[in-house]
């Protein structure tokens, strides 16, 4: 058995230069996920995707309570993956909302998404949130035993039946 080694990240704040094309990557892979679950028809489902991401976030990197961040390697400076949280009051309290977290195609399977939620735990708690929530579409298993490696409990499940 190989073990992987430990990964630590860095999270700088996205530039406009960055956001560009992960605005479209992130519109479009939150796209296919509801086409993927039913949800959304394929043939609109490119233009709910940016629409969705349009207001969330108007401003791009600088909207209100949204925090975007590019992930890097601390030791190689590389990038490896983005993160987006959204800080909200959720109850008494205050959460930090992962709305997509990114691992470049090529760092994959190798400990960087542990490191980006990590990184995402810490940076939340400095922001003031007391919890980190986040939905995990069904068909996708290896995030959902991530969070659950993590310390992530289930909250709420959605379930349907095909007729």
């Amino acid at each position: 058995m190989t073990t992987k080694p430990t990964r630590h990240v860095r999270l700088d704040p996205m530039t406009p230069d960055e956001y560009r094309p992960w605005s479209t990557k992130v519109a479009s892979a939150y796209a296919l996920a509801q086409v993927g679950e039913g949800h959304w028809a394929i043939e609109t489902a490119q233009q709910q995707g940016w629409d969705v991401v349009q207001d969330l976030l108007p401003a791009g990197p600088a909207s209100p309570g949204q925090h975007l961040w590019t992930a890097r390697d601390a030791d190689t400076e590389r990038q490896v993956g983005a993160l987006w949280v959204a800080i909200r009051a959720a109850g008494f309290s205050t959460e930090a909302f992962v709305y997509d977290i990114h691992v470049e195609d090529e760092f994959q399977g190798e400990g960087y998404g542990r490191a980006i939620m990590e990184a995402a735990a810490a940076a939340s708690r400095a922001l003031g949130a007391v919890h980190v929530a986040l939905n995990v579409h069904g068909s996708n298993e290896t995030a959902y035993r991530l969070y659950r490696s993590l310390g992530y409990e289930v909250t709420n499940r959605h379930m349907r039946l095909g007729l």
